[in-house]
């Protein structure tokens, strides 16, 4: 009997084993493509702009990138960081909108999704009205702006010759107000984050609207104390999305103003080195790259660490009260 009990065992463990290594062969096989795409178009490119950005890389020898040697590997980053005269404004000016993607577009999308999402007559064309022009890519979105900008026939100047008569100028033109007016030209475009949001919105079970309500709490109260706990995990990762996007911000800047007026972005620096250089500075390009590539790893962690705190805190707050 003890025989026939431990040969069952043995062969209850052979089937699980062969059940686990056909369950992870037909992962792997599923996974494959995918991982295949993102060594081939992902992970390959980021170590050739890795390896490349301490080579001499520019028109000269524009097929064979040429490894500085390790007493001059640094000359890449030398030259952005203390020769270049844009990095450090273009650093700066992607950091402030990344920023603000964060404090300001998200609580914009957050509060336009709270309002589309409740049950009233009428909300569902409100929605198209707003969602529709979202859809507009950003180069669309940047030369739309550049004729609001025009200060012959667009709109911004006689607006602001309300309260001063003689401005005649092109606000792109003036360091500071074509900051804002560049910033402007993307921070209030909420479109996709707002359905992302609003998505999370619509699937919080109407039992738990139905007992807050019960305990009293309608209206902003259940969507401060009910709704915005319970999509957290959105509003973390559309944060993200907007710190990025705004971090790697471009098609506005080369369509409205080209860097002019102090309004460089990173994106556009690598543009300027790799492509309008007239020496295609390859190498030195691909040193902002990375140094892009390592901010934005840092913006994630940064976002997810904030958001971490913050929800830890008010759960330790609720379990305090209660």
């Amino acid at each position: 009997m003890g025989v026939f009990i431990l040969t069952e065992l043995k062969e209850n463990n052979k089937n699980k084993s062969r059940l686990r290594r056909r369950r992870s062969g037909f992962i792997i096989l599923f996974l494959a493509p995918t991982m295949a795409a993102f060594c081939i178009f992902y992970l390959y490119p980021i170590i050739t702009v890795f390896i490349t950005s301490f080579c001499k890389w520019d028109y000269t020898n524009i097929t064979a990138p040429e490894f500085f040697g390790f007493a001059d590997m640094w000359n890449n980053y030398d030259y952005i960081f203390h020769t270049y005269p844009y990095f450090w404004e273009a650093l700066r000016n992607s950091a402030v909108w990344a920023l603000l993607g964060v404090v300001l577009q998200i609580p914009i999308a957050t509060a336009i999704a709270l309002a589309l999402s409740r049950k009233v007559k009428g909300v569902k064309i409100i929605r198209n009205i707003y969602i529709i022009p979202n859809m507009v890519s950003t180069a669309a979105m940047g030369i739309i702006f550049l004729q609001l900008y025009n200060p012959s026939y667009g709109i911004i100047n006689p607006v602001i010759r309300i309260f001063k008569k003689e401005f005649t100028d092109n606000i792109l033109l003036l360091k500071g107000p074509a900051f804002i007016a560049m910033t402007a030209a993307y921070i209030f475009f909420t479109g996709t984050t707002t359905l992302m949001i609003l998505g999370n919105i619509m699937a919080v079970p109407e039992e738990i609207r139905e007992a807050a309500m019960l305990d009293g709490a309608s209206g902003l109260r259940q969507d401060r104390y009910v709704t915005i706990p319970m999509i957290k995990g959105t509003l973390r990762t559309v944060s993200v999305l907007a710190a990025t996007s705004g971090f790697l911000l471009y098609n506005e800047v080369y369509f409205l103003t080209k860097g002019a007026a102090g309004t460089y972005s990173i994106s556009y620096v690598i543009r300027e080195l790799a492509i309008t250089s007239p020496r295609t500075q390859f190498g030195r390009a691909n040193s902002v790259a990375v140094v892009q590539i390592l901010a934005g790893m840092i913006i994630i962690a940064a976002v997810n660490l904030l958001y971490g705190v913050s929800f830890k805190k008010k759960n330790n707050r609720g379990g305090r009260a209660s």
